[in-house]
């Protein structure tokens, strides 16, 4: 009898690992596209470490946030003195 209880219960162990097994894999992959996505986007904005305090992260924002706003000026969708009142904006 105890021998049927068991085999029972490693059989529904099996059966739950086997029924979890496509989710936890799932999970995995969708972290390691999170990290290849990351790591695709530190390559883009020129090597920036992830290392970096608070005060030059806030600092690397404020680089991007102008050079964005240098790329629409050149683009024509901003004025030189859109640009330089938005540039000031950021600065304070």
């Amino acid at each position: 009898m105890t021998y049927i209880v068991i085999s029972i219960c490693i059989f529904l162990l099996l059966l739950v690992v086997y029924i979890s097994a496509k989710p936890i894999s799932m999970g995995i992959e969708a972290r390691r596209n999170i990290k290849e996505s990351v790591k695709s986007m530190d390559e883009s904005n020129d090597g920036i470490n992830d290392n970096f305090n608070d005060d030059a992260q806030a600092k690397s924002s404020m680089a991007d946030e102008i050079l964005k706003l240098n790329d629409l000026k050149n683009k024509g969708v901003l004025t030189e003195e859109e640009y330089k009142k938005a540039k000031e904006k950021l600065l304070d």
